[in-house]
């Protein structure tokens, strides 16, 4: 077991991007005190090593390359205990280049084209179901799968 909670934080960061919250989590779970963890978050946060912004901005980016819905992108942010105002920010900025009907319906027509021969009713439902998990809109899948066939 690592003995300081510095090379712990940063083993961990090493591992993927962390946030605030997680990190403090992972530390807490490894037994390090209140005061060092404070202390190393407050250290790595001077150094620009942990930075909540660049970890939402670098998230939001990769998951809608995956691509998921703003819904499922904002949720998975909240567990990892970012602040809304920053997550706000983030979608905010994304918001101008990012077209969640044409990218539902790129998902929805690649998903529709690898479901085997069945019911149409039943494809479409499964469609739905998917695109819904991903984290799109209901009125946003409603219109994509109006444009299915």
């Amino acid at each position: 077991m690592v003995k300081n909670p510095k090379a712990a934080a940063l083993r961990f960061l090493k591992i993927r991007p962390r946030s605030t919250a997680e990190l403090r989590e992972k530390l807490e779970i490894k037994g390090f005190s209140y005061e060092d963890i404070e202390a190393v978050l407050q250290d790595l946060l001077a150094s620009g090593s942990l930075d909540d912004r660049a970890f939402t901005k670098s998230w939001v980016n990769y998951r809608l390359a995956r691509p998921f819905g703003f819904k499922r992108i904002i949720q998975e942010l909240k567990a990892k205990g970012i602040d809304r105002d920053i997550i706000d920010q983030a979608m905010a900025d994304v918001h101008e280049d990012y077209n969640p009907e044409n990218v539902a319906l790129d998902v929805a027509q690649r998903r529709w084209q690898r479901l085997p021969a069945i019911d149409f009713e039943k494809k479409k439902k499964r469609v739905l179901d998917f695109l819904l998990r991903r984290g799109f809109e209901a009125d946003v899948v409603m219109k994509v799968l109006k444009k299915l066939k």
